[in-house]
């Protein structure tokens, strides 16, 4: 069981509302926050609007790539609304990370070497730093999440990464308690 005390000694921490709430068992699952999805999904629906403005317009041809890609782009983003509402889930023997592709990396403390903030554009991840992360990569069998974790792992050395821009909790709240759990991982070896 993880320890309640927050000693970091950062009062910027404290700024920051608290939107985790322990489960009984004493994990922690963390979801998407509706409200920021659902500005991705209007401004996807906006841009497929303007194509059809364009498509009206005579530009038929910019028209129709725009119209395909924000359909499909809103699809995505509905999905993401109506499904999978839980994106990680913290306990004392792992993590499970769910990606939009539909499927669920469960990584254990013990192959987790540290936690790191990355800013990549205008979006912000926590790379999960593991041990040996191409043997985790031959472990994967879907394909596409497979070319997906190649390429985290060529530009950010890890295979996982969680987007926290989309989370119903602030992305240092997130990266506290990950810190947290795994130090208290590492100094007793069981939660």
């Amino acid at each position: 069981m993880i320890s309640n005390n927050n000693s970091n000694g950062n009062n910027n921490q404290s700024a920051i509302k608290s939107h985790l709430r322990p489960l009984p068992d004493g994990s922690y699952e963390i979801s998407k926050s509706e409200a920021k999805v659902f500005y991705y999904v209007a401004a996807a629906f906006g841009f497929a609007l303007a194509s059809l403005y364009m498509l009206k317009g005579g530009y038929k041809i910019i028209g129709n790539i725009f119209l395909i890609t924000f359909a499909v782009a809103s699809a995505i983003a509905l999905k993401m609304v109506l499904f999978k509402k839980t994106v990680l889930t913290i306990n004392d023997k792992f993590i499970i990370i769910k990606s939009i592709i539909g499927t669920s990396e469960q990584v254990l403390w013990d192959d987790i070497i540290e936690f790191t903030e990355v800013r990549d554009n205008r979006n912000y991840y926590i790379a999960v730093m593991v041990k040996d992360p191409e043997t985790l990569l031959e472990l994967q069998q879907n394909k596409l999440a497979y070319k997906i974790m190649r390429h985290h792992i060529k530009l950010y050395g890890t295979p996982y990464l969680i987007q926290t821009d989309t989370l119903n909790a602030h992305r240092k709240e997130i990266l506290g308690l990950l810190k947290q759990f795994h130090t208290e991982y590492l100094e007793h070896g069981v939660l």
